[in-house]
């Protein structure tokens, strides 16, 4: 994905201690990848490897390890594949560096794995927009002509949710207000971005529809941070 946006991945990693649920988007795998999976699958053939694309510390690719025989959990962030690998290391889950953004780095898993299924969440959202579309060439040449994509992101109401969060008093979402730290600010969605992006590439939306991510942060009220999300499930063609 290239600089700065890289250091400031490697750098909120890099300040994490090596522990879960302290990435205001790590919810429990009951909350997030294993209640999703109804929604993909049916798509996901059991015989293709699951790729979870910007895996972070690896909750959810551990939990898509015990659904799939081969899982690889890929992030640019090197701190956040050792965090994954400390975190993670009996679940049987190979995790890699991998910048969804190179294209020649994508032909080249490709042709290590063959067609991948993916499991994709809040990925996209946080790439400067002239970097999507080869992040979105990158997932055709992943999926192959028999794979499936499962991806996630902010729903443009999103924005207006954080805002309201942040503004409810100076210590308020402490987890989001990390991320904010090192510059990882969420990008302005506006409805069918997302499907616009991939559409790019040539890929074609099977299925799409709204759900909610519970975060682990928390409000001065003691309620949770949920925040609006929009799903699809697309492959090539």
């Amino acid at each position: 994905m290239g600089q700065p946006v890289n250091a400031n991945w490697q750098g909120f990693w890099s300040d994490l201690p090596h522990e879960r649920g302290l990435a205001i988007w790590d919810s429990a795998p009951g909350v997030t990848a294993t209640a999703q999976l109804p929604l993909f699958e049916q798509h996901f053939a059991i015989d293709l490897p699951v790729l979870d694309v910007g895996c972070g510390n690896g909750t959810q690719s551990a939990a898509l390890a015990e659904h799939y025989g081969r899982v690889l959990g890929l992030d640019f962030a090197p701190a956040a594949i050792e965090h994954a690998t400390a975190l993670h290391a009996d679940s049987g889950v190979d995790f890699r560096t991998f910048d969804l953004a190179d294209p020649a780095a994508a032909t080249a898993l490709h042709a290590e794995l063959g067609d991948t299924n993916i499991y994709m969440r809040g990925v996209l959202h946080q790439m400067p927009d002239e970097r999507r579309p080869a992040a979105a060439a990158s997932l055709a040449t992943l999926l192959g002509a028999s794979g499936h994509l499962f991806a996630v992101e902010l729903a443009p109401a999103a924005g207006d949710t954080i805002k309201d969060a942040l503004s409810q008093s100076p210590t308020a979402v402490p987890k989001m207000r990390q991320v904010f730290k090192h510059n990882l600010t969420p990008a302005a969605w506006v409805d069918g971005k997302l499907q616009e992006v991939l559409a790019s590439a040539g890929l074609s939306i099977l299925d799409s529809g709204a759900i909610i991510l519970q975060g682990t942060d928390t409000l001065p009220n003691g309620d949770r941070l949920d925040l609006p999300m929009t799903y699809v499930i697309a492959r090539a063609g």
